[in-house]
Formats: structure tokens, sequence, C-alpha cells
């Protein structure tokens, strides 16, 4: 066997397998699935940042009001 024939043997690392069309449709919709729930996710995240940021700002105020500027 010549070096030449061993890369050809080995090329792409994995077996093709043939995705039909059921197969695709339910794996798009299980991604479509998850991306919406990591958006709500991201969604709670952002809102409780802002909520937290801006629990920080009142008790900077109340702490030193005359260091900090108006936001």
């Amino acid at each position: 066997m010549m070096c030449s024939d061993t890369l050809e043997e080995n090329k792409g690392g994995f077996p093709e397998q043939e995705a039909n069309e059921d197969q695709f449709l339910e794996q798009y919709a299980a991604l479509e699935e998850g991306l919406a729930l990591l958006q709500i996710q991201l969604r709670g995240m952002s809102e409780t940042a802002n909520r937290f940021g801006s629990l920080a700002r009142q008790m900077r105020r109340s702490i030193c009001p005359a260091t900090l500027s108006p936001e």
C-alpha cells in the first residue's frame, strides 16, 4: 500500500451518513427550540443585570450622594 492510498482512505475522518429530509427537519426543529430557550434565558439574565445595576446605583447614591454625578 502506498502513502497516497492511505491518505485517500482516511480522507474526511468519518464515514458518510445519509440524512433524510425528516431527520434534517427534526434536527433543525431541535436547534430552533434550543435557540428559543437560550434567548429566553439571556433575556432574563439581561433583565436581572439591569435591575442589579439600578440597585447598585441607588445604593451608591444613598451612601455617597455628593460624590456621584446624576445618571
